[in-house]
């Protein structure tokens, strides 16, 4: 386990490594307008691509043998291309709706047309690393991650000078790097691409067998899915310059978060998903204590000078991106400590008490940033605190869960879950 997480850690340390280097001349290519319109864009695919594949492609590590694995694969990048599809159909018929709404951007507006190709090329993605997962080879999960961060944040720069910035070079940049990165992955796996097994289960026997993962798994992630691109929308439906700013502050913010919690979380599926009764408090316990350890300097440096560093870095006009990071870093501080866990309410059999939580966890910042008569700053750094709050509650709800799992056995594995 140490081995694959420290895989993983140097592969994400590299890849932020790269992105948070090329962010800093890329915020000079870009106005916050930019990068507003591109974070409206990015939340409509982003709340598609988290289910796009009905959860199918995280139950490609579970079956015992690897035919039934690539059928489900292959079932996975089904469901991507018709999600994929249904999206740029509903982004034509809501075209002009979306457009008045923010802000009458004709760009937007025809750039969510195509939207659906950004929704295949990150769910296909997703879909090929879960296989990756499955087969242990965590360096080239490492090494797609340094080339992915590398690509499109390359194609971001090169497309944006080329075209002095706006909405559609970013767009065109982001597309590029993400079919590039698709493409070096696909190479490596040949394996998915030979032709169906005979003696290989069918689509519909995979569909059957796992078919609790979209009903019982789905509905948690839809429910993220709202949450976190509904903050983005909210907020640039009140200003395109601010969701902006706040988008500049999520994404350099979610460096120490990806490099911490990413890397642990992958691996510690599969760890939890072995777990027999009377190890699982043991193991949250070690896992939480270490990503406190990892987690408490950097964010608390990032809490003291993020004001100050963000307009140094990223230039004068980024200065509001600063205060957003700090309101943000509570938030994504225990953010770490519940990301590696979040999966024990799965493999325990705990779905509902998971569901609970995130129709909670979606409805109070939402139902905040709506009714909020603060100015949308001092918003943000309530709405901060809040999930803070909230996140505390879910650490506490999955240490009892992982003390009742050992003391009574209840549940079965990640595997007989599934089936």
């Amino acid at each position: 386990m140490l081995g694959a997480i420290l895989t993983l850690v140097s592969g994400t340390a590299t890849a932020q490594g790269v992105t948070f280097l090329l962010q800093i001349f890329i915020a000079r290519v870009y106005s916050d307008t930019d990068k507003g319109l591109f974070g409206i864009y990015g939340s409509i695919t982003g709340f598609v691509i988290t289910f796009a594949a009905l959860r199918f492609d995280l139950t490609i590590i579970l079956p015992k043998d690897d035919r039934s694995a690539k059928v489900l694969a292959r079932l996975s990048r089904r469901c991507i291309v018709i999600s994929s599809l249904l999206t740029s159909l509903a982004c034509m018929i809501g075209a002009r709706l979306l457009r008045d709404h923010y802000h009458h951007s004709d760009h937007l507006m025809w750039w969510l047309m195509a939207s659906g190709v950004t929704v295949f090329l990150v769910a296909q993605i997703a879909n090929v690393q879960y296989w990756l997962t499955r087969k242990g080879r965590f360096g080239d999960i490492a090494r797609n991650r340094v080339f992915q961060s590398t690509a499109v944040a390359g194609c971001q720069l090169l497309v944006g000078v080329v075209m002095h910035g706006g909405l559609s070079a970013i767009i065109i940049g982001t597309i590029t790097g993400q079919l590039l990165t698709l493409i070096s992955l696909e190479r490596r796996v040949p394996e998915l691409h030979g032709s169906k097994d005979p003696q290989a289960p069918s689509m519909r026997q995979m569909m059957r067998r796992y078919w609790k993962m979209p009903l019982l798994n789905g509905p948690n992630v839809f429910v993220d899915s709202v949450r976190n691109n509904g903050i983005n929308l909210i907020i640039g439906a009140t200003s395109v310059a601010a969701l902006g700013q706040f988008q500049l502050a999520w994404n350099i913010m979610q460096v120490p978060v990806a490099l911490i919690a990413g890397s642990v979380s992958q691996v510690f599926l599969k760890k939890l998903s072995d777990a027999p009764p009377g190890t699982m408090l043991p193991l949250v316990r070690s896992v939480l204590w270490r990503a406190f350890l990892a987690a408490i300097v950097p964010f608390t440096l990032l809490y003291v000078l993020a004001p100050w560093l963000f307009p140094l870095l990223f230039g004068a006009t980024w200065d509001d991106a600063g205060y957003y990071a700090r309101a943000l870093t509570p938030w994504l501080f225990i953010n770490v400590l519940t990301s590696p866990i979040s999966n024990i309410f799965v493999v325990t059999e705990q779905q509902s008490r998971l569901l609970v939580f995130a129709v909670a966890y979606c409805a109070v910042p939402l139902m905040w940033l709506w009714l909020s008569p603060l100015p949308i700053m001092s918003t943000v750094f309530v709405l901060g605190m809040l999930m803070a709050l909230m996140l505390v509650g879910m650490l506490c709800m999955a240490v009892l869960t992982a003390r009742t799992y050992d003391r009574t056995g209840d549940g079965s594995a990640l595997q007989n879950d599934a089936e």
